[in-house]
């Protein structure tokens, strides 16, 4: 009896805390940034698949009939609920309310209280669907413990959306197939962020950590590879990275420069025309991104960092050791059939020194061994291999750098 009595008290308990929940925040400037994976197959095993993100936002809010609605907008073509509608949760009864665009009736979008595998009537899209409630349970969402709601279509069970206590739309999925069969189409639309009542789920990390290498160097090490090191959550959303550059000679602005640095290649050539030695360069690298946060980071954050223009390596008295690791492009390029490759490392270190075609096959290994401080060089051969491009990169201690050559003959 006892036993009974506290699985009874648990029940109650449970459903109380369930009952309690709000699945759908609703308060203008919550947002939801979402990541969308589809696919689609066509005709003859056609198709193609690909990733959207996009933000779903509670934008406004209006009285209609005494009662607070609100209104959702997506920069999505085909956002988890149709334009136009407006919406607003009943707390008492656990559910969420629609009014749709076609007509000012209050429909039911969504009961959070349906038992399990029962049914209701849904007006979630704008039109009429019978879903099957599969219940509360414990999911882990951004990193976290919630209680979340599932509802699936009964016609279509792959087409499902999940709530999650005090957040809210986590996942839509919807699949359809269209006749003749073997015409299909898929998208799961997942919420990866979202701001709800000034409260941050899953923040999105956006940082440039460096530079690399901005030190003082020779004035004939000009032009030379840059690397930006940074740390990006989704990469797809940075909009803007580059590089702003300052010029100047005896505290004399002579150029700025602006580069554009690919987030999926963050590399450059830094080129600077007129440059001489006692010269000052400084560089400043901007990201930014379309997330819902409207993220911006800045290297250094503060202010410019500064590297000072050396004399040529020829000047510097013999024996002077490199100040850091270099792979110079080879020269002549393009080369036919023997070009010359140059770099230096600044201590001792395994140096391997490899030649690849563009498909990433290794086609020769010119160096593999330990070697001291200094600068080398060394010729490749190409008289073996066919006109094209191919790709030298060496490995030393912790640095390795990849570059472009062209066989034209």
């Amino acid at each position: 009896m006892n036993t009974i009595i506290k699985i009874l008290t648990f029940l109650i308990i449970f459903l109380n805390i369930c009952s309690a929940q709000n699945f759908f925040p609703l308060k203008v400037g919550n947002a939801y940034q979402i990541k969308n994976d589809w696919w689609w197959v066509g005709a003859g095993g056609t198709g193609e698949s690909g990733t959207d993100y996009y933000s779903l936002k509670v934008i406004r809010d209006t009285v209609i009939n005494g009662q607070l609605f609100f209104g959702l907008l997506s920069n999505y073509e085909y956002p988890p609920f149709g334009p136009g509608h407006l919406f607003r949760y009943d707390s008492l009864k656990q559910r969420f309310i629609i009014i749709t665009s076609n007509d000012t009736s209050t429909r039911l979008a969504v009961d959070f209280n349906a038992p399990p595998d029962s049914h209701f009537i849904s007006y979630i899209t704008g039109s009429p669907i019978d879903f099957i409630s599969r219940g509360i349970s414990s999911q882990i969402v951004m990193g976290d413990t919630q209680l979340v709601y599932l509802m699936e279509d009964i016609e279509l069970p792959r087409n499902s959306y999940k709530f999650a206590a005090e957040i809210g739309l986590v996942q839509y999925k919807f699949y359809h197939a269209y006749y003749p069969p073997g015409y299909a189409y898929s998208a799961t639309h997942n919420s990866i962020s979202a701001v709800i009542d000034s409260f941050i789920f899953n923040p999105l990390i956006l940082r440039v950590d460096t530079l690399y290498p901005v030190e003082d160097r020779p004035v004939d090490t000009f032009p030379y590879l840059l690397t930006i090191n940074y740390t990006a959550s989704y990469k797809e959303l940075i909009d803007s990275f580059y590089i702003s550059v300052e010029h100047l000679r005896a505290d004399t602005l002579i150029q700025t420069k602006h580069y554009d640095v690919d987030w999926w290649n963050p590399h450059l050539t830094l080129f600077l025309s007129g440059l001489q030695a006692d010269d000052k360069v400084k560089l400043r690298a901007t990201v930014t991104d379309t997330s819902i946060f409207h993220n911006v980071d800045h290297y250094p954050n503060t202010g410019w960092i500064a590297m000072n223009v050396l004399p040529p390596i020829l000047s510097v008295e013999k024996g002077k050791l490199p100040l850091f690791y270099e792979l110079s492009q080879n020269y002549p390029n393009p080369f036919n059939p023997i070009t010359r490759i140059r770099y230096q490392i600044p201590e001792p270190a395994l140096v391997t020194i490899k030649v690849y075609d563009v498909l990433g096959n290794e086609i020769e290994t010119l160096t593999n061994e330990e070697m001291y401080a200094g600068s080398y060089e060394i010729d490749f051969d190409g008289s073996g291999l066919t006109s094209g491009i191919y790709y030298y990169r060496i490995t030393a201690g912790n640095f390795s750098q990849t570059k472009k050559m062209i066989l034209l003959k």
